[in-house]
């Protein structure tokens, strides 16, 4: 569902009438989305504990399937599917999220395995009925470089939670190579000049470590200790509804003030006027720069 950054218990904390229109409460949570270039918003929904991140608010499932048959909690644990299902090697790290309905049921489930009619994924904690929905695309994916000889990465959003990792090995730079780029003699050499491109694998996400404060995520080493050059991560970023920084509510209260006090002034209109009658604001624009300046700490810096 489109984010929610004020509930209408708060409308008055915040300065606004207790008839505030829900629909404009929409448009500003979806502005200050827009402006902090993150389309699945600030807001993460938790697994059946109550207090895990399981999934972004924000987003739309890209993909939605009902199992064929109960699941029951385990390690390794196969699920029946429609068998319309492609098997995917790319879909191996793949979060899907179960019973997202259903509170106490609801949870995130990493794929490890395809096959026709069956995925089967690490764990499940909770028993599922058949026809359990199956849901993907809800949480944040990133495909990152790894630092030249370091095993680091950072991602645009500070992780949560991270869910799933996933890694692999390619070229070297040519100026660390002696020889040139096919001429390396060891074992990842001969994979990559002679097995097709290089193979994503899974690495173990417990052993990685997540600073909230740079973004950075340590990745562990991967075959022969060797740090992967690329990493694929999926995780979850920002706050509970119930912790939603004052500062992205006062800001997204702004936003549904200018709506309601200026409502003919809308988009990139900055002014209006009949005959000797004019309205003009100082930009062409709903995010003035009190509200810029509100949200700037939250915005995602595109240079990483």
């Amino acid at each position: 569902m489109p984010s929610q950054y004020i509930l209408p218990n708060e409308y008055s904390m915040y300065g606004l009438p207790t008839s505030t229109d829900l629909s404009q409460v929409y448009q500003a949570s979806l502005l200050i989305d827009a402006y902090l270039r993150r389309p699945e918003g600030l807001v993460w929904e938790p697994d059946y504990t109550g207090q895990m991140p399981c999934y972004m608010a924000g987003l739309s499932p890209t993909a939605t399937y009902n199992s064929t048959a109960a699941i029951s909690p385990g390690s390794s644990v196969v699920i029946s599917v429609p068998s319309y299902i492609t098997a995917s090697a790319d879909m191996i790290g793949e979060v899907m999220i179960l019973d997202r309905a259903a509170s106490g049921l609801v949870e995130a489930c990493v794929i490890t395995e395809m096959a026709a009619g069956q995925i089967t994924v690490a764990s499940v904690a909770n028993a599922h009925s058949a026809s359990c929905t199956l849901e993907f695309g809800l949480t944040i994916f990133e495909e990152k470089s790894v630092s030249q000889k370091r095993s680091i990465a950072r991602t645009s959003r500070p992780p949560v939670r991270l869910l799933s990792g996933m890694g692999r090995y390619g070229y070297g730079r040519r100026t660390d190579q002696e020889m040139g780029m096919f001429v390396e003699v060891n074992l990842l050499a001969a994979i990559q000049a002679f097995g097709g491109p290089p193979m994503w694998v899974p690495f173990n996400i417990s052993q990685a470590s997540v600073s909230l404060t740079t973004r950075e995520v340590w990745v562990p080493a991967g075959i022969l200790l060797a740090y992967f050059s690329e990493v694929r991560l999926r995780y979850v970023s920002g706050y509970p509804q119930k912790s939603i920084p004052p500062i992205i509510k006062q800001a997204a209260a702004q936003l549904v003030e200018n709506f309601q006090q200026n409502p003919e002034l809308v988009g990139q209109l900055k002014s209006i006027g009949a005959g000797s009658t004019k309205i003009e604001r100082f930009a062409p624009s709903q995010l003035d720069l009190d509200t810029v300046s509100m949200l700037n700490t939250y915005r995602i810096n595109m240079v990483i």
